[in-house]
C-alpha cells in the first residue's frame, strides 16, 4: 500500500550531447552543444572527477566554482571581521575597576 503523502523521487535526466574520439595525445574535442550547455570557453579550466571502478566520471567547469568560492570566502571573511568587531566593542564598553567601584 502507498502512501499518499510519499513523492516518487526525481529521476537524474542523463543527456547526450556527442561523441568524440581520443587523439594519441590524449586530447578530445568538446562537442559544441555541451560546451554551449555548460558554458565552457576557451581557456577554461575543467575538473575531471569519478569512480575508478564505475566506469563513469563528471566534467566540471572550474569557473563556475570561483562565483561561489568567492562567494563562500566573502561570508566568510565578512562574518570574521563582524565577530572581531563586536569582541573589540565588548572590551571597550568592560568596566575598569576604578567604573566599577573596587
Amino acid at each position: 500500500m502507498k502512501d499518499k503523502g510519499s513523492k516518487k523521487k526525481p529521476q537524474a535526466k542523463m543527456t547526450v550531447f556527442g561523441t568524440a574520439p581520443v587523439s594519441s595525445r590524449g586530447q578530445i574535442v568538446i562537442p559544441a552543444k555541451l560546451r554551449k550547455a555548460q558554458n565552457i570557453n576557451p581557456g577554461d579550466t575543467l575538473i575531471f572527477t569519478g569512480n575508478p571502478e564505475s566506469g563513469y566520471f563528471h566534467v566540471l567547469n572550474a569557473n563556475s566554482f570561483k562565483g561561489f568560492t568567492n562567494d563562500l570566502n566573502n561570508l566568510v571573511f565578512n562574518h570574521k571581521q563582524e565577530a572581531d568587531l563586536a569582541k573589540k566593542e565588548m572590551k571597550v564598553k568592560e568596566p575598569t575597576e576604578k567604573e566599577d567601584g573596587k
